[in-house]
This record gives structure tokens, sequence and C-alpha cells, in this order.
């Protein structure tokens, strides 16, 4: 079929039907297969099918986002090996701007790593509270004693399990978490009138709280480990087709009065045909230098 024939098929097609269509699903298995050197393509095309479709039924926005994005994203997810169900945390399908975009969670950038080779995973992040007992040697993490005698967080870090059975550790202090918390549009709990507060993971939920939330540190300490400039972005066969639609992680979507619904688009790459989409995967590396490291 050829690409203005494809182009014509997928516009005609309902945005639940799109990844049914006979000629995404073998493009979706190729992709994978050769991509994550598997034969498991067909099971996960059917796996991700279902969280795909439920993706675009629970948003009216993606229902009326243009119909060759919603392909691209599920195309691009083959190649990645990401999976669109919300418990992996490895993407959002979001729209952006009229066009459907996938959103890099931490999960995402773990799998990168696992994908090129350069990681089999990372254990569960770990934070230090003021009192513990925590000792750090050439970058490793000697001992840590939980001692339970203060509420306040000054350090994190994670552990890597690496290629051929090494270790790599990532440690952050408090001035680290600052830092990142100056990036987030959502920085702070803020009383936005007399019955409506406006909360923040930052700091938990509370104005002037001195603690961001845990579990949504630690889901940041692997999102910035994963992200360290001493981790190469790899690379996917060229002859793989695969598109420019992923966007980096927002810290929090900040809530509104009106934050059940959703939030306003905002700007995103156009692309109304192949000939128009960046598929070539210099470009996509690129992309990737420069944005997520």
């Amino acid at each position: 079929m050829s690409k203005t024939n494809t182009l014509e098929l997928i516009q005609n097609t309902a945005p639940g039907k799109i990844a049914e269509l006979e000629m995404v699903k073998e493009k979706f298995i190729k992709n994978y297969n050769l991509a994550n050197r598997s034969e498991n393509g067909e099971l996960m095309y059917h796996r991700q099918l279902v969280y795909f479709n439920q993706n675009i039924a629970a948003s009216t926005q993606l229902q009326n986002a243009d119909k060759f994005s919603l392909y691209a994203c599920f195309i691009t997810a083959a190649v990645k090996g990401y999976s669109f169900d919300p418990l992996d945390n490895e993407i959002y399908l979001v729209p952006r701007g009229g066009k459907a975009c996938m959103q890099l969670q931490a999960g995402a950038y773990v799998r990168r790593l696992i994908q090129t080779q350069q990681a089999t995973g990372c254990e569960q992040p770990k934070l230090v509270f003021k009192g513990d007992v925590f000792e750090v040697e050439d970058g490793v993490v000697k001992r840590h004693i939980e001692k339970f005698e203060d509420e306040t967080i000054i350090a994190g870090y994670v552990k890597f399990n690496t290629a051929g059975g090494g270790f790599k550790y990532f440690i952050y202090r408090k001035s680290d978490f600052e830092s990142w918390r100056k990036k987030s549009s959502n920085p702070a709990t803020v009383q936005k009138s007399p019955t409506w507060l406006s909360e923040s993971l930052w700091d938990n939920g509370v104005i002037g709280g001195l603690n961001p939330e845990p579990a949504f540190l630690r889901t940041k300490i692997i999102l910035h480990a994963a992200k360290e400039k001493c981790w190469f972005t790899g690379s996917t066969p060229i002859e793989l087709e695969q598109f420019n639609v992923e966007i980096e992680p927002e810290d929090e979507n900040p809530p509104t009065p009106e934050h059940f619904s959703e939030p306003a688009p905002s700007p995103a790459p156009e692309y109304a045909s192949f000939e128009e989409v960046p598929e070539d995967s210099n470009h996509q590396e690129e992309e990737i230098d420069e944005e997520a490291f």
C-alpha cells in the first residue's frame, strides 16, 4: 500500500479502530520484534491494543486528535517497547495542540536503558532522613541505617544494576530536590481562595511544607538517575518506522478549580503527512540528546 493510500485509510478510520487495522498490526509486530530482539511482538500487540484504546476512549481530546498522530504514537511505542498500561509508569498518551503525543515517565527511561543493554533494572529508591546513619564512599552507599528520629528528608539514592553484574549508585541531596522543584510548573501549595487550596506534591500538599511527598520523590529520583549523562542514548534499526512524538514528563499537572477537565492543549510538532514527519533514527537521537539529557 502506498503512503498516500495508507494516510487516507488512517484518516478515514475511527480513532478507536486505527490500531486494529491489519497494516498497523503488522507494522507494530515488525517494529517490536526487530527493535526489541524479540518474538513476542504479536503478544505485545494484543496487550497494548487494549490499553491504547482505553486511553483514547477516556479522552475526548484524544478522540478528536489528528488521526495520523495516534497511529504515530502506537507504532513508535512498539519500537521503544513502551507500555500504555498506566500501572507500568512508562508513558501517558496525551493531547497536545490537536495531536496525540507520548509523555514519558520514569519507567520509559529505565526501559530505554534495558533496551540498550546498559542496565538490567533499578532497585527501589531510598530516602535518607535527618538523623539516619548514611555513609558514602567513592559514589557507593556503604551504609544506611534508618533511625526514624526525624521526618525531614535530606537525601535520596537509587541503585541501578548494570549489564555484566555491575551497578551504579545515583545519590541526590536536598539541594538537588530544590533545583528540580524550581523547574516544576506547580512548585508549591498555594491558597488560591478561602475555599480552594492548590496543592503540590513538592511540599506534600502543605503550605510551606518541608518535604516532597515520598512516593513522588522516589519516582523523581529514578527519572533523573535514568537521564544522567553517563548513559548513552542507544539507537534503533534504521529500517524501522518511528516518529517524533515523545515529550518530556511534567513534574505535575497543576490542579485548578476546573481540574476535572482536561488541560488546554499546548503546541506540538506538526506532522500532517508521511513527508512532514521526521522518521529517521538520527533525528530521533538528536531530540533525545537535547531534551532528555
